[in-house]
């Protein structure tokens, strides 16, 4: 019994490592496609720049010098806002930009997935840029974007995001260094098979590559999986780094973390009959990426589960006695901000929330059409 709960122990620790370890091995195996660049005489296609806001005074002004700036460099670019039932002052900074951008200020929250298919359906540009509030981009963003799409299988760009403030705590140093490793992975899917999903920070897509998602639907993974599942590749533009800070406080990255998770398994949900059919590559990548890292909160907790009931098994009730006082001696260290115990407590506390998401999509089906963003991500 105790060899079975051992090998249990090993195939869910495969499983919950997967997604971080030998998916991106895997993906070295494939061969690497070059990046084509502009051809003489390319032409700019028409973009529209599109943002959802709530809330956000404390970066609105200087986002829309920012998007004004890129939209400049660019060319051929229209700025379209929606402001999603503010009850701050966000739709009062917006106001002496109008007439260089495109304003919609809704007096209700619709959420932000309604506010950007809006200013989609409004505006008649070839491309499609979508990018947060509080996401700090180079003049050059756009245009470099855009020139990451040069090959006739590429729909979409996605920026790399980094965040600004590791330093800051125990939580954001962790949210750095998981993001760190995403963004590698996303590189290594770039070059191969094109990325499985995009974060919402900024990235471009064609007009005919995008499907405009169901209200209660997170927007940037439902467009950017459709996409993928056009057929064509969406790409990482390593090269386009914008920045934003990460949430410092442990409860507000722990219910960032459930939303996120929250809204990813309904993704799923409403996506996976169209997965299926997918490509075997496709289809892989998904569940390795996706699916598996969705997971990885119960898969590493059965591996821990099974690994300590073997050793119980094998060497007695020393084993329970020892993992506790270890679990102690963890959060003991983390209280006394010890920068490695730190990390690791936020590291499971980010888990945590992982978890929780999922349980609450399957079991209460919570959508979060809408939400508060961290405070802590935008000061």
């Amino acid at each position: 019994m105790s060899e079975l709960l051992f090998a249990l122990a090993v195939v869910f620790l495969i499983l919950g490592l997967h997604p971080y370890i030998t998916y991106p091995l895997s993906l070295m195996l494939i061969p690497r496609r070059r990046p084509q660049r502009p051809e003489p005489g390319w032409r700019r296609p028409s973009v529209a720049i599109c943002m959802s806001a709530y809330n956000e005074e404390a970066v609105i002004a200087a986002k829309i010098e920012g998007l004004l700036a890129a939209a400049e460099v660019y060319g051929p670019a229209k700025i379209h806002v929606y402001v999603d039932g503010s009850t701050d002052r966000t739709a009062e900074l917006l106001e002496p930009y109008r007439g260089r951008i495109n304003i919609v200020a809704s007096s209700e929250r619709r959420g932000k997935t309604f506010g950007l298919k809006d200013v989609v359906a409004g505006s008649e540009s070839e491309l499609l840029a979508f990018t947060d509030a509080n996401v700090v981009m180079p003049p050059d963003c756009i245009l470099s974007l855009v020139e990451a799409m040069q090959d006739s299988d590429v729909c979409g760009a996605s920026a790399r995001l980094v965040y600004s403030n590791p330093q800051e705590t125990g939580m954001s140093a962790s949210g750095a260094v998981y993001w760190n490793i995403e963004e590698a992975i996303k590189s290594l899917e770039s070059e191969t098979v094109g990325m499985i999903g995009v974060d919402g920070a900024l990235f471009v897509i064609e007009r005919s590559a995008y499907s405009p998602p169901p209200d209660e639907l997170i927007d940037d993974l439902y467009v950017s999986m459709c996409a993928v599942l056009t057929g064509k590749r969406v790409v990482s533009a390593q090269g386009v780094v914008v920045e934003e800070r990460s949430a410092a406080n442990w409860r507000e990255e722990f219910n960032r973390k459930i939303r996120i998770s929250c809204q990813g398994i309904n993704i799923h949900r409403a996506l996976w009959p169209r997965l299926v059919k997918a490509p075997p590559r496709i289809l892989y990548c998904y569940l390795s990426h996706r699916f598996l890292r969705w997971m990885s909160p119960f898969t590493l907790l059965f591996s821990g589960l099974c690994l300590l009931a073997s050793l119980w098994l094998a060497f007695g009730i020393a084993i329970p006695i020892g993992v506790t006082a270890l679990a102690a001696l963890l959060l003991f260290g983390a209280w006394l901000d010890v920068p490695g115990l730190r990390m690791v407590v936020a590291a499971l506390t980010a888990m945590a929330g992982v978890a929780e998401g999922v349980l609450e999509a399957v079991l209460t089906r919570q959508m979060y059409t809408t939400w508060t963003p961290a405070s802590t991500v935008r000061n």
